[in-house]
C-alpha cells in the first residue's frame, strides 16, 4: 500500500547540520476582512398575522474570522415559532432556535464552549401602521457591528447541521404597529477545520475533522490510497491511487461524488494545492521515479501548464502553496540541499530560504506576509518560519522527532505533521509560542493536513 504524502520532501533531507537563524515573529493579521459583504439575516414579521419570516440569504458561504455569521439558509438557518401578540402587555413575543449550516462546530473555539450570541444588527423598524418597537427581553447590549446591539445569548456549541434548544424572544410592540422588520448576524466562536489522511486498517482516506477532534467525517470511499488533500472555498483536491498510478481527484468539503480530474497513464500527479480564492490548483506532475516538476491550471487541473520556465536549472521540484492564485512557493532539491522557492505566475523563481541546510515544504500565511518551512537546519527536521520583508527567520517547533507538512489556520496557528519513530500524528504550534507543541486527538495515525480557511 503506498502512502501518498510520505513527506517526500522531507525524506529527501540530508543531514547538514548548520546553525538555526533567529529573529522576531511578526504575526499576520488575526482577523483578515473578507473579500465579499457578508449578507444579514433579513427578517420581517406581521403582529396581526402571527408571523416571523427571514428572507433567503444571498451573501457567500462561508465566515467572516471575525467570526460574525449571517446568510439565512447558507451558513445559517434562523427559525421561530410558537408566535404570539399580547394587546394588553403589547408584547410581540415567539421562539428562535438556531441551526448551523457550516462544517465547523460553532460556539466553541475548540477548547472552550462559549455558545454563540444572536444580535439585531438593525431594527426592530416598523414598516406599516405607527410606533417605534424595541427588544425587551434581550440578554444583554455589546458593540458587534455598531453600538449598543441587543443580543440573546445561546449557551451551547451546535456542531453541523445541529439545532439549537429554542429561545424566547420578547419585543415590545405598540398596538398601532402593524408590520416591522429587523435584520440580524449571529456572533460565535469556530472550531477549526482541517482535512487530512488517515489510515486506520493500512488504507488511506482523506477525512475531515475540527481541531477538538469533533464532527470527524469519512471524505473518500476508494479501496485504494487516497490523501494528501488540499482544502479552498468548500472544495477539497486530492491524490487517488485507484487507477493504479497517482491521479487527481475531487470532493465538495461537505462530502459527495468523488470526481476525477486527470487521467494520465505514465505521468504520477500528486502534492495538489488549492490557491486561496480556490480559482487555481498547483500539482507536480512526473514519471514514476523521476524528475518532478510544479504544473499550474484551474481548480479542476485543466488548462495545465508547467509553472517554471523552460529554461530554469533542472531539478526536482515539489510541495507547491499559494499565497495568492499568482503566487507560490515550492522545494527544488538536487543532489546536495533542497531550497524554498518564491514564484509569481510568468516570472522567474527567487530563492526564499537555503542554503547548506535542506528546506522544504513551504507554506504561506493567510496575509502572504510569512512562509512556515520544515528545515533540519538546527539537526533534527523542526519547523522555521520566515518573515519575508525582514527575512528574519525563527524555529517554531524543537521536539525530538520529525515535523512538517504545515498549513495555516485562519487564526494565526498551524498545523502540522508530527512524527516520533514510526508514528504519524497531527500537532499544533502557535508562532506566537514558539517550541509549545499539542498532538490533536485522531482515532488512527494521521499525517497532511490541510487548513478549511473560512
Amino acid at each position: 500500500m503506498k502512502h501518498i504524502v510520505s513527506h517526500g520532501a522531507l525524506a529527501a533531507l540530508v543531514v547538514l547540520a548548520a546553525c538555526s537563524e533567529q529573529g522576531g515573529v511578526t504575526l499576520p493579521p488575526e482577523n483578515p476582512a473578507p473579500a465579499a459583504p457578508l449578507a444579514a439575516i433579513a427578517c420581517t414579521a406581521s403582529v396581526g398575522e402571527g408571523r416571523v419570516q427571514c428572507a433567503e440569504g444571498s451573501g457567500p458561504a462561508g465566515v467572516r474570522a471575525d467570526r460574525v455569521i449571517g446568510g439565512q439558509h447558507v451558513n445559517v438557518t434562523v427559525s421561530s415559532s410558537n408566535v404570539a401578540y399580547d394587546s394588553t402587555l403589547q408584547e410581540f413575543s415567539f421562539d428562535v432556535t438556531v441551526q448551523n449550516l457550516l462544517v465547523q462546530r460553532m460556539g466553541s473555539d475548540g477548547a472552550t464552549v462559549k455558545g454563540l450570541n444572536v444580535f439585531f444588527a438593525s431594527g426592530p423598524n416598523t414598516t406599516s401602521g405607527t410606533g417605534v418597537g424595541s427588544v425587551k427581553n434581550a440578554d444583554g447590549l455589546d458593540a458587534f457591528t455598531g453600538s449598543f446591539q441587543p443580543y440573546f445569548h445561546y449557551p451551547e456549541a451546535l456542531g453541523p447541521q445541529a439545532v439549537s434548544a429554542a429561545k424566547h424572544w420578547v419585543l415590545d410592540m405598540p398596538k398601532t404597529v402593524k408590520t416591522f422588520s429587523f435584520t440580524l448576524y449571529i456572533s460565535a466562536p469556530l472550531v477549526p477545520v482541517i482535512v487530512f489522511e488517515m489510515w486506520p486498517s493500512g488504507n488511506y482516506d482523506v477525512y475531515r475533522m475540527g481541531i477538538d477532534g469533533n464532527d470527524l467525517v469519512k471524505l473518500t470511499t476508494s479501496g485504494s490510497s487516497d490523501g494528501g488533500a488540499t482544502t479552498a472555498k468548500g472544495n477539497v483536491v486530492f491524490t487517488s491511487y485507484r487507477n493504479g498510478n497517482a491521479e487527481l481527484y475531487s470532493v465538495p468539503l461537505i462530502g459527495g461524488t468523488e470526481t476525477r480530474l486527470t487521467t494520465s497513464t505514465s505521468t504520477q500527479e500528486t502534492a495538489p494545492a488549492l490557491s486561496p480564492d480556490g480559482t487555481k490548483l498547483a500539482w507536480v506532475a512526473g514519471p514514476s521515479g523521476g524528475l518532478t516538476k510544479v504544473w499550474t491550471g484551474s481548480a479542476t487541473a485543466t488548462g495545465g501548464v508547467m509553472a517554471t520556465p523552460s529554461g530554469f536549472p533542472d531539478a526536482i521540484q515539489s510541495s507547491p502553496n499559494w499565497a495568492s492564485a499568482t503566487r507560490l512557493a515550492f522545494t527544488m532539491a538536487n543532489a546536495s540541499s533542497a531550497d524554498v522557492y518564491d514564484f509569481t505566475l510568468g516570472g522567474a523563481p527567487t530563492l526564499l530560504a537555503g542554503g547548506s541546510s535542506a528546506d522544504v515544504e513551504p507554506a504561506w500565511s493567510p496575509d502572504g506576509s510569512m512562509v512556515v518551512f520544515a528545515s533540519n537546519r538546527g539537526g533534527d527536521t523542526d519547523l522555521y518560519l520566515l518573515n519575508v520583508g525582514t527575512g528574519a527567520v525563527t524555529r517554531l517547533t524543537t521536539r525530538s522527532g520529525s515535523d512538517g507538512a504545515p498549513t495555516w489556520l485562519a487564526d494565526g496557528r498551524i498545523v502540522f505533521t508530527c512524527i516520533t519513530g514510526v508514528q504519524f500524528h497531527l500537532c499544533l504550534v502557535d508562532p506566537a509560542s514558539p517550541g509549545t507543541v499539542t498532538t490533536l486527538s485522531t482515532p488512527y495515525q494521521a499525517d497532511h493536513a490541510s487548513a478549511v480557511r473560512f
